[in-house]
């Protein structure tokens, strides 16, 4: 069995890279995090049913032949690992000394990890569904900074620009990247803005 993992407080390039890495390997179950950030959680409890991940309580109890691992270079054990279980890494993080020298690593330097996946995607000339288009958006619009940040490398807009051309929805990728001040929010922020002077 083959699974793709991704690192605890995942956030949206950290799901687009467990979506980009099935892609790939339709044969390696998507492991979802137990900690999800707040825009992640969101979009999540809408389009649950649409996605192929599945939760680590869901995993079938079998041995660990591959682990596939994305926007991070941390392994979590997971039962059915065993000493010959191939690691093959997919991140854009400086490299960690410790890494276990068997490992398979595919590291870059964009501003989203996404991107590797994204052109790997594109190499493989794998059609994708606007909702996967607009997952794999989403992971590259939130680690680049809406392609503002210093990091963003071109691999990073060409990525963007195939996802567009595959059918990604920039309204949705909005609306999970910025959305409105919960209630308790504005509380605080009226209450900061009363108190300015």
């Amino acid at each position: 069995m083959q699974v793709i993992l991704t690192h605890e407080q995942a956030d949206l390039d950290a799901l687009a890279s467990l979506m980009g890495a099935w892609l790939l390997n339709q044969d390696a179950l998507p492991l979802l995090p137990r900690n999800i950030n707040r825009n992640g959680r969101r979009f999540l409890e809408r389009y649950r049913d649409q996605l192929p991940f599945i939760e680590i309580k869901d995993l079938p109890r079998e041995d660990l032949d591959q682990v596939i691992l994305v926007d991070t270079q941390s392994l979590i054990t997971l039962k059915g690992m065993k000493r010959d279980t191939k690691v093959v890494v997919f991140d854009h993080h400086p490299l960690r000394e410790d890494l276990n020298p068997d490992w398979e690593l595919h590291l870059v330097t964009y501003g989203a990890n996404t991107s590797q996946m994204v052109t790997r995607i594109q190499d493989s000339q794998i059609n994708l569904t606007p909702l996967q288009a607009t997952v794999l958006a989403m992971g590259l619009y939130e680690d680049t900074g809406s392609f503002t940040y210093s990091s963003t490398t071109a691999q990073d807009l060409q990525a963007a620009s195939f996802c567009r051309q595959n059918g990604a929805d920039l309204d949705l990728i909005s609306e999970f990247l910025y959305p409105p001040l919960s209630p308790e929010q504005l509380k605080l922020y009226d209450r900061l803005m009363r108190n300015i002077d």
